[in-house]
């Protein structure tokens, strides 16, 4: 963090004033005056303007500050909002078109959308080094595409606008096939690939370089492969970028799966596992304001001050508690095994055995911040957008897909992640010498379906709560499916213990799931400012 942060300081001082107004202040619209464009540091203050959607705190934090992981789709991620239901949640299945995060989302994206495009029509007549332009192009390629990403993944056909807007009129426009949202993505993914600087040359994980790319890509063609669109040409693309970044030598598994997520909060980079994250820092009494909620909205409930304040609004759900198997060390530090009791306290109540319904998503932990004084809504915890056990995940299925079943090479990376999440070595050297407590089984490994379904049951154990498993059900074609068993989990369970009723309150709202759900509607207003949309089928 401290390096974007000197750049953030620069910035302020080459243009003679403070970076508030531009890290704390929006234009209200797409429309408002833009920046001047003229030099290097109006260029990269506008690059920071782009980044600055996937952190912003204003006008509901729609994405990476607050909303993304909390009101989303947290039921799709193996949690669920303790305080609900509530019928304006998209994570829960009673909203509307209206819908305050849906609206804001969609806002967000296209206004991160609209300046990149500014910044990509300016940046040719700029006074700067030539290389340099090219990396700012790439950077700003690579954030206009994964923001399009975004848009496809959750209203599925949306319009695709690569040009800025520069009057109020005119401003109907038709839905755009997604197949064709897909192949702007890869394009501009796979330009900017070429244009951006490696992984080690920019050093910091808050910055776009190649392995982010490249394992974005990756996620990006597996999503066009599944459901609904079901390309499955488009596995070996994800298979070949997921590969580059391995054949990269630049990432390694950090050792210690709970030292990936400590580092995240103490604004400690580690290029090799975390390729990619969205930047936190401070407590929102500096300057510029780059404090968000992670920790707060999602972490352990906690009104003690030295330990940060938290409103825990996340518990995990007992399905993925269960999935865990006995040594694996992700499941404590993924899910807390313990509460602050009182909550003012620092005293640490551990959970009995069987109280598995009321834990706390855990990943996210205030205590292991570093800056102080800590701010009382506000953290420093920065979010992991791409990390490298994802990529040896995402290699193994797509390869699984591309060759009818397991290859040796995806059971390789498949085991190096499980390894790691038991603390056991998993060099190429150990992994010659078979672990029976950790590695596939031969029945997980026997055939294409098996291997699929050990790879989905990992995912959901490396990767809970940060914002993939619900995608990664919709594209499996497995969503409606697994909110509704889930749903009768939570009426029905009694082993080992019966669920909570926030869990059997919660159940009724996931139980009301249907095809529509697979998307989220084009929100309301958008419908009535842009005649040319049409709705989402259901809405």
């Amino acid at each position: 963090m401290e390096k974007i942060k000197t750049l953030l300081a620069i910035l302020c001082l080459t243009l003679g004033a403070s970076c508030s107004s531009f890290l704390d202040t929006e234009p209200e619209d797409f429309l408002s005056p833009e920046f001047f464009y003229q030099n290097e540091s109006q260029i990269h203050t506008a690059l920071v303007g782009v980044y600055n959607k996937l952190s912003d705190t204003r006008d509901g934090a729609p994405l990476y500050a607050s909303a993304y992981f909390t009101f989303m789709g947290t039921e799709g991620d193996d949690g669920f909002y303790r305080k609900g239901p509530e019928s304006a949640l998209p994570g829960q299945f009673m909203y509307n078109p209206s819908a305050p995060h849906v609206a804001n989302l969609w806002r967000a994206l296209y206004e991160g959308i609209n300046l990149a495009n500014v910044l990509l029509e300016k940046l040719d007549d700029a006074d700067m080094d030539d290389r340099k332009r090219e990396i700012v192009r790439g950077e700003t390629l690579f954030l206009r595409a994964y923001y399009y990403f975004l848009l496809v993944s959750n209203y599925g056909d949306v319009p695709l606008k690569l040009t800025s807007s520069t009057t109020p009129y005119n401003t109907d426009m038709e839905r755009t096939p997604s197949h064709i949202v897909y192949q702007q993505i890869t394009e501009d993914m796979e330009r900017a690939y070429d244009l951006v600087e490696s992984a080690t040359e920019v050093g910091f994980g808050g910055r776009v370089n190649k392995s982010a790319v490249a394992g974005i890509l990756a996620r990006v063609y597996l999503y066009w492969a599944g459901e609904p669109l079901k390309d499955h040409s488009k596995y070996k693309n994800a298979r070949d970028w997921a590969y580059k970044v391995i054949q990269s030598g630049e990432h390694a598994l950090n050792p210690s799966f709970e030292d990936v997520f400590v580092k995240l909060a103490a604004d400690a980079y580690d290029i090799k596992e975390s390729i990619w994250e969205v930047e936190f820092y401070g407590n929102r009494t500096d300057r510029p304001r780059q404090a968000g909620m992670l920790g707060n909205y999602i972490g352990i409930v906690s009104d003690n001050d030295s330990i940060g304040r938290s409103n825990g609004n996340i518990w995990a759900s007992g399905r993925l508690y269960n999935l865990y198997k006995p040594g694996d060390l992700r499941r404590d530090w993924t899910i807390a095994p313990y509460r602050f009791n009182p909550t003012e306290s620092t005293n640490r109540e551990y959970f009995a055995a069987t109280q598995i319904w009321t834990r706390y998503a855990g990943k996210y932990r205030r205590e292991k911040e570093v800056f102080f004084p800590k701010s009382v809504g506000y953290t420093p915890i920065n979010f992991p957008l791409l990390r490298y056990s994802d990529v040896l995940l995402m290699f193994a299925e797509a390869d699984n897909e591309v060759n009818g079943g397991p290859t040796p090479e995806a059971i390789k990376y498949f085991n190096m992640v499980r390894r790691r999440g038991f603390g056991f070595p998993f060099s190429e050297a150990d992994l010659q010498v078979p672990n029976p407590v950790s590695d596939l089984t031969n029945d997980e490994k026997s055939d294409k379906l098996s291997f699929l379904e050990a790879i989905q049951d990992e995912r959901s154990r490396e990767l809970a709560f940060e914002c993939l498993r619900k995608y990664d059900l919709i594209r499996w074609g497995i969503y409606i499916s697994s909110m509704k068993a889930l749903s009768n989990l939570y009426l029905t369970s009694t082993t080992p213990s019966t669920p909570s009723t926030q869990a059997r309150n919660v159940a009724t709202a996931l139980g009301m799931i249907s095809d529509r759900h697979k998307l989220l509607p084009i929100p309301t207003h958008e419908m009535m400012l842009n005649r040319k949309l049409v709705q989402n089928p259901g809405w």
